[in-house]
Protein backbone atom coordinates (compact mmCIF):
# COMPACT_ATOMS: atom_id res chain seq x y z
CA UNK A 1 0.00 0.00 0.00
CA UNK A 2 2.96 2.37 0.72
CA UNK A 3 3.76 2.40 -2.90
CA UNK A 4 0.64 3.53 -3.92
CA UNK A 5 0.54 6.15 -1.54
CA UNK A 6 3.80 7.61 -3.01
CA UNK A 7 3.57 6.75 -6.70
CA UNK A 8 1.00 10.51 -7.71
CA UNK A 9 4.42 12.22 -5.76
CA UNK A 10 6.98 10.65 -7.82
CA UNK A 11 5.20 11.38 -10.75
CA UNK A 12 4.19 14.78 -9.40
CA UNK A 13 8.25 15.52 -8.88
CA UNK A 14 9.29 14.54 -12.22
CA UNK A 15 6.70 16.77 -14.71
CA UNK A 16 7.87 19.85 -12.28
CA UNK A 17 11.82 18.70 -13.23
CA UNK A 18 10.68 18.42 -17.01
CA UNK A 19 8.42 21.60 -16.57
CA UNK A 20 11.62 23.83 -15.07
CA UNK A 21 13.93 21.79 -17.88
CA UNK A 22 11.61 23.60 -20.63
CA UNK A 23 11.45 26.81 -18.76
CA UNK A 24 15.43 26.97 -18.69
CA UNK A 25 15.62 26.66 -22.74
CA UNK A 26 16.49 29.68 -25.03
CA UNK A 27 13.99 30.93 -26.97
CA UNK A 28 14.78 29.50 -30.67
CA UNK A 29 12.65 31.67 -32.86
CA UNK A 30 14.31 34.69 -31.21
CA UNK A 31 17.82 33.73 -31.85
CA UNK A 32 16.55 32.75 -35.63
CA UNK A 33 15.64 35.93 -36.18
CA UNK A 34 18.32 38.48 -34.86
CA UNK A 35 20.84 39.31 -37.56
CA UNK A 36 24.40 36.63 -37.72
CA UNK A 37 27.57 38.48 -36.75
CA UNK A 38 30.40 37.15 -38.76
CA UNK A 39 33.29 35.87 -36.87
CA UNK A 40 36.26 35.47 -39.56
CA UNK A 41 36.29 36.99 -42.97
CA UNK A 42 38.32 34.67 -46.17
CA UNK A 43 41.06 36.24 -47.51
CA UNK A 44 39.58 37.31 -50.63
CA UNK A 45 36.24 38.84 -49.27
CA UNK A 46 35.95 42.31 -49.61
CA UNK A 47 35.40 42.80 -45.88
CA UNK A 48 39.16 41.40 -45.29
CA UNK A 49 40.36 43.71 -47.95
CA UNK A 50 43.02 46.74 -46.87
CA UNK A 51 40.50 49.44 -48.61
CA UNK A 52 37.23 49.68 -50.24
CA UNK A 53 35.92 47.34 -53.00
CA UNK A 54 36.46 48.85 -56.44
CA UNK A 55 32.78 49.16 -57.14
CA UNK A 56 32.16 51.49 -54.53
CA UNK A 57 34.24 54.16 -55.38
CA UNK A 58 32.26 55.47 -58.38
CA UNK A 59 28.25 56.23 -58.37
CA UNK A 60 25.64 55.91 -61.21
CA UNK A 61 26.03 59.91 -61.04
CA UNK A 62 29.58 59.96 -61.69
CA UNK A 63 29.60 57.76 -64.50
CA UNK A 64 26.32 59.59 -66.15
CA UNK A 65 28.02 62.91 -65.91
CA UNK A 66 31.04 61.36 -67.99
CA UNK A 67 29.84 58.68 -70.14
CA UNK A 68 26.43 60.20 -70.63
CA UNK A 69 24.60 57.24 -68.89
CA UNK A 70 24.43 55.90 -65.52
CA UNK A 71 25.62 52.24 -65.18
CA UNK A 72 23.39 49.91 -65.00
CA UNK A 73 25.26 46.67 -63.08
CA UNK A 74 28.55 46.58 -61.26
CA UNK A 75 30.61 43.75 -61.08
CA UNK A 76 33.29 43.06 -58.83
CA UNK A 77 36.09 40.59 -58.82
CA UNK A 78 39.42 40.28 -56.31
CA UNK A 79 42.95 38.52 -56.47
CA UNK A 80 46.30 38.94 -54.80
CA UNK A 81 49.69 38.40 -55.91
CA UNK A 82 53.17 38.76 -55.45
CA UNK A 83 52.27 40.96 -52.51
CA UNK A 84 50.08 42.77 -54.06
CA UNK A 85 45.86 42.44 -53.82
CA UNK A 86 43.74 43.74 -56.76
CA UNK A 87 40.06 44.88 -56.80
CA UNK A 88 38.47 45.55 -59.90
CA UNK A 89 34.97 46.62 -60.89
CA UNK A 90 33.17 46.31 -64.45
CA UNK A 91 30.66 48.98 -64.30
CA UNK A 92 28.24 47.38 -66.96
CA UNK A 93 26.32 50.89 -69.12
CA UNK A 94 23.35 49.84 -70.89
CA UNK A 95 25.41 50.59 -73.91
CA UNK A 96 28.26 48.26 -73.38
CA UNK A 97 30.72 49.83 -75.49
CA UNK A 98 30.43 52.86 -72.86
CA UNK A 99 31.35 50.64 -70.33
CA UNK A 100 34.14 51.36 -67.73
CA UNK A 101 36.66 48.98 -66.22
CA UNK A 102 38.22 50.27 -62.71
CA UNK A 103 41.06 48.36 -60.93
CA UNK A 104 42.82 49.28 -57.89
CA UNK A 105 46.21 47.81 -56.68
CA UNK A 106 47.17 47.69 -52.57
CA UNK A 107 49.43 45.98 -50.56
CA UNK A 108 48.82 42.82 -49.40
CA UNK A 109 48.98 41.84 -45.81
CA UNK A 110 53.05 42.10 -45.42
CA UNK A 111 53.64 42.31 -49.24
CA UNK A 112 55.64 44.85 -51.41
CA UNK A 113 54.54 48.32 -51.58
CA UNK A 114 52.70 48.83 -54.65
CA UNK A 115 54.66 52.21 -54.98
CA UNK A 116 57.50 50.22 -56.02
CA UNK A 117 55.70 47.60 -58.63
CA UNK A 118 54.70 51.53 -59.95
CA UNK A 119 58.20 52.02 -60.43
CA UNK A 120 58.93 48.92 -62.03
CA UNK A 121 56.13 49.43 -64.44
CA UNK A 122 56.51 53.48 -65.31
CA UNK A 123 60.38 54.05 -64.45
CA UNK A 124 62.01 51.05 -65.52
CA UNK A 125 65.50 50.93 -67.48
CA UNK A 126 65.18 50.56 -71.02
CA UNK A 127 66.77 47.92 -72.99
CA UNK A 128 69.01 49.05 -76.32
CA UNK A 129 67.83 46.51 -77.97
CA UNK A 130 64.19 46.75 -77.55
CA UNK A 131 64.69 50.70 -76.90
CA UNK A 132 62.56 51.89 -80.21
CA UNK A 133 59.97 49.22 -79.74
CA UNK A 134 59.60 50.82 -76.00
CA UNK A 135 59.65 54.68 -76.80
CA UNK A 136 56.89 53.57 -79.94
CA UNK A 137 54.66 52.45 -76.51
CA UNK A 138 56.03 54.86 -74.26
CA UNK A 139 53.47 55.84 -72.01
CA UNK A 140 52.74 59.75 -71.56
CA UNK A 141 52.61 61.73 -68.70
CA UNK A 142 49.14 62.81 -67.43
CA UNK A 143 49.46 66.25 -65.21
CA UNK A 144 46.56 67.24 -62.68
CA UNK A 145 45.58 63.84 -61.03
CA UNK A 146 47.09 61.92 -57.93
CA UNK A 147 50.52 61.91 -57.13
CA UNK A 148 51.64 60.75 -60.88
CA UNK A 149 49.56 59.74 -63.92
CA UNK A 150 49.99 57.79 -66.92
CA UNK A 151 47.81 57.31 -70.32
CA UNK A 152 48.90 53.70 -71.82
CA UNK A 153 47.56 53.29 -75.45
CA UNK A 154 46.13 49.52 -76.16
CA UNK A 155 44.91 48.15 -79.65
CA UNK A 156 41.05 49.01 -78.28
CA UNK A 157 41.81 52.33 -76.53
CA UNK A 158 43.87 53.52 -73.50
CA UNK A 159 43.55 53.01 -69.62
CA UNK A 160 44.79 56.12 -67.31
CA UNK A 161 46.95 54.98 -64.58
CA UNK A 162 46.72 56.79 -61.00
CA UNK A 163 49.27 56.77 -58.16
CA UNK A 164 48.06 58.00 -55.15
CA UNK A 165 49.83 57.27 -51.72
CA UNK A 166 50.25 53.47 -51.46
CA UNK A 167 48.46 52.55 -53.87
CA UNK A 168 47.12 53.00 -57.77
CA UNK A 169 44.16 52.76 -59.78
CA UNK A 170 43.96 52.14 -63.74
CA UNK A 171 40.29 53.50 -65.58
CA UNK A 172 39.81 52.37 -68.73
CA UNK A 173 36.82 53.75 -70.26
CA UNK A 174 35.20 52.72 -73.31
CA UNK A 175 33.46 54.82 -76.46
CA UNK A 176 34.69 55.69 -79.78
CA UNK A 177 35.90 59.15 -77.93
CA UNK A 178 39.33 60.56 -79.21
CA UNK A 179 42.49 59.66 -77.10
CA UNK A 180 42.31 63.23 -76.05
CA UNK A 181 38.62 62.92 -75.10
CA UNK A 182 39.48 59.32 -73.40
CA UNK A 183 42.03 61.02 -71.22
CA UNK A 184 39.67 63.84 -70.20
CA UNK A 185 36.96 61.34 -69.11
CA UNK A 186 39.27 58.88 -67.49
CA UNK A 187 40.61 62.05 -65.23
CA UNK A 188 37.11 63.20 -64.38
CA UNK A 189 36.53 59.58 -63.13
CA UNK A 190 39.67 59.04 -61.09
CA UNK A 191 39.08 62.62 -59.26
CA UNK A 192 36.25 60.70 -57.71
CA UNK A 193 37.69 57.34 -57.12
CA UNK A 194 40.50 58.99 -55.06
CA UNK A 195 38.07 61.20 -52.80
CA UNK A 196 37.56 57.94 -51.65
CA UNK A 197 40.57 55.82 -51.30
Amino acid sequence: MRRLKYWPATILISLLGFAAASCSKPKVPELASSTPQPTATSPTSPAAMAGPDACTLLTKEETQAVQGEAFKEAKPSQKSGAGLEVSQCYFELPTPVNSIVLTVTRKAGGGRDPSQSWQDIFHHEKTSEKKEEEEEREPQKVDGVGDEAFWTRTHVGGALYVLKGNCYIRISVGGADDQARKIEKSKALAQSVLKRL
